[in-house]
């Protein structure tokens, strides 16, 4: 399993989409799902399945949110395709924005 997670500090910045297209790698990931987007906890959270050329870990999901002046993206490549949805939830039920 691998786990990668960017944040940065942008003011003003309620759409997480860039940051989400930044973390999947257009030589790699395929998204395979629909991009879902929902308002969690006050927060723009996107979120979408991929696959990806790395054998030992071919599924994954990422997901981007906005909290306050900050924007964070999450991605995740785990070896079955079920594991990698429940991650990224059990990632943004920990994560609190404290604004």
């Amino acid at each position: 399993m691998v786990i990668n997670l960017i944040w940065l500090q942008a003011p003003g910045t309620s759409d997480p989409k860039f940051l989400l297209d930044t973390i999947l790698d257009d030589q790699a990931d395929t998204q395979t799902g629909t991009l879902d987007v929902k308002l969690i906890r006050g927060m723009n959270v996107m979120y979408t399945q991929v696959t990806t050329t790395i054998s030992e870990a071919p599924f994954g999901s990422a997901g981007a949110w906005t909290c306050g002046d900050r924007v964070f993206a999450w991605k995740v490549y785990t070896p079955q395709a079920e594991t990698a949805g429940p991650l990224f939830e059990e990632a943004l039920a920990r994560f609190t924005c404290g604004q």
